[in-house]
């Protein structure tokens, strides 16, 4: 028998059969999935930003998607992070 706190989260019990292995890797792959997504969209971002500013000259040197604005500078966020 599904558990309440079971049952909120997979309220059509797609998920009830699955094994931790298989739920496991269905979380991988999804996780994959937003990575890549994330990922492709960064370039667009940037796209857009210079598409709505053509008069501002926007540095890109040091832009990367994986690092974060920290004091005031770019930084690579601490391993636990990302």
């Amino acid at each position: 028998m599904i558990a309440e706190e079971e049952r909120r989260a997979d309220p059509a019990g797609l998920y009830a059969d699955f094994s931790r292995a298989d739920l496991v890797k269905t979380v991988l792959d999804w996780q994959g999935s937003v990575v890549e997504v994330s990922c492709s969209q960064f370039p667009n971002s940037i796209a857009q930003i210079q598409l709505l500013n053509p008069n501002v000259g926007l540095n890109l040197d040091g832009l990367d998607e994986e690092k974060e604005v920290w004091d005031g500078r770019i930084a690579t966020p601490p391993k636990g992070d990302n």
